[in-house]
């Protein structure tokens, strides 16, 4: 790794120590660099570790003015903390180099990626993509923003790494040349983050620099680049869609039947299209019908992502409370309207600056009642004549449930993050798996 040599003679820090810093420690640990480590909290959830494995490192936890930045080489950030923090800003303005493990990662390897970014569906179509490689026999690797640190992966010998990866992580990455890449979708998020909605769709089309073919969706405008080669997928008129064939719907490749969509063994039409999505990603791959058959068949879906809860008294319940922006719970209403007599949403939660208006159209003709809670609940209530205010998630799935009529389905599909109320989404969705679950005693 001629990279690493030249690394090893530069001062290096690591900032941030979650996840993705102490992969990137053990990383530098394993490779003989030894990194400082800066972390704005006192108390970071990494510091026990360090301190019983690498406890020879120097550290700076606090404030990030005074951990001497601009006097390093490097900086590997995690993709928590912006770019524009002031301390990180002067680092870089004095010729501080500030990359993030998604960059090193690239410039230390030369096997395949298979790359996606995306408002909403992500990790669900980085996983099948996983299953089907695997299926076809290929040793694969599966991190980045889905939980393991990419650099983590160094430690076994695959042959293909598929790589779910986020606006901030992209933002601070150059040398990624995916062997495909796709924005699966954009809709507004992060907008506490990012000074305009443009810039964010720009910092999703990085994953697009480099690639050797690069995956759109023909219906969404903001996914799509003059880059070519490219391969476009949707339900209808792309180069990935469904057609009908003697009265079945099937996956198809311009035109050619593959694989019927009844292999898919995930509900909605929003995993129909996410299984386009792999199969136009995995389109430079030796992968047979047989392969995806066995690999769709077998998915049975994320926690957390359109996940059934319960039926009760001939009502089901769905948790997707990974539906964290509006473009992700328009996406939830219109894969389960069909399903459903009609059709409860239980949402809220801290928008992060996102306009909801978007909701409007979708709550009038999809939804039969919209039952509110969280920071933003009021903002969401204000949407439609069908809204109801309630003070947290026991007192919502209650209301839901009294609002619901046997046939119908009640769906969490907040539209908003979870930090004002919950440490994570998951912790969300086991709330109100809990609530539905003791309604059901």
């Amino acid at each position: 790794m001629t990279v690493i040599n030249e690394i090893k003679n530069k001062h290096i820090t690591v900032l941030g120590l979650g996840v993705t810093g102490l992969g990137i420690v053990r990383f530098l640990l394993s490779q003989n660099i030894q990194p400082k480590v800066v972390d704005s909290r006192e108390q970071p959830p990494g510091a026990d570790w360090l301190a019983e494995h690498a406890s020879e490192l120097v550290t700076h936890f606090g404030d990030l003015d005074n951990a001497a930045l601009s006097n390093t080489d490097i900086i590997i950030i995690s993709p928590g903390l912006s770019l524009t923090t002031p301390a990180v800003a002067k680092a870089m303005a004095a010729g501080v180099e500030v990359i993030g493990d998604v960059e090193l990662f690239a410039r230390l390897t030369d096997k395949p990626i298979v790359a996606v970014t995306g408002s909403n569906g992500k990790s669900t179509v980085v996983t099948l993509a996983f299953e089907v490689l695997k299926a076809a026999g290929y040793k694969v690797g599966l991190g980045g923003n889905i939980g393991t640190a990419v650099l983590d992966l160094f430690a076994h010998d695959y042959d293909v790494f598929v790589l779910e990866l986020s606006s901030f992580q992209l933002d601070t990455t150059q040398s990624l040349k995916a062997h495909s890449a796709c924005v699966l979708n954009v809709s507004e998020d992060h907008l506490d983050r990012y000074p305009s909605y443009q810039a964010y769709i720009d910092s999703k089309q990085r994953i697009y620099n480099g690639a050797a073919l690069c995956v759109v969706n023909a219906i969404d405008a903001a996914t799509h680049t003059a880059k070519q080669p490219q391969l476009s997928f949707a339900l209808r008129n792309a180069d990935y869609s469904l057609v009908d064939q003697q009265g079945e719907q099937y996956f198809a490749a311009q035109g050619k039947p593959l694989l019927p969509v009844s292999s898919l063994n995930v509900v909605g039409t929003h995993n129909q299209q996410n299984a386009l999505a792999v199969m136009a990603l995995l389109s430079p791959f030796e992968i047979t019908a047989e392969h995806y058959q066995q690999a769709f068949s077998a998915f049975t879906g994320l926690a957390h992502r359109c996940q059934f809860v319960a039926e009760i008294s001939g009502v089901k319940y769905f948790n997707d409370s990974k539906a964290t922006n509006v473009g992700a719970t328009i996406a939830a209403i219109e894969s389960l309207a069909d399903q459903a007599k009609q059709l409860v949403v239980i949402a809220g939660g801290d928008a992060k600056g996102a306009d909801l208006d978007a909701l409007k159209p979708y709550l009038n003709d999809k939804v039969k009642a919209l039952v509110c809670f969280g920071k933003d609940a009021k903002a969401l209530v204000a949407l439609s004549d069908k809204g109801h205010l309630t003070s947290n998630m026991h007192e919502a799935v209650l209301l839901a449930k009294q609002l619901s009529d046997q046939g119908d389905i009640v769906l969490l599909a907040p539209a908003c993050a979870s930090i004002d109320m919950y440490n994570n989404y998951m912790q969300r969705g086991d709330d109100f798996t809990q609530c539905v679950l003791a309604e059901a005693v």
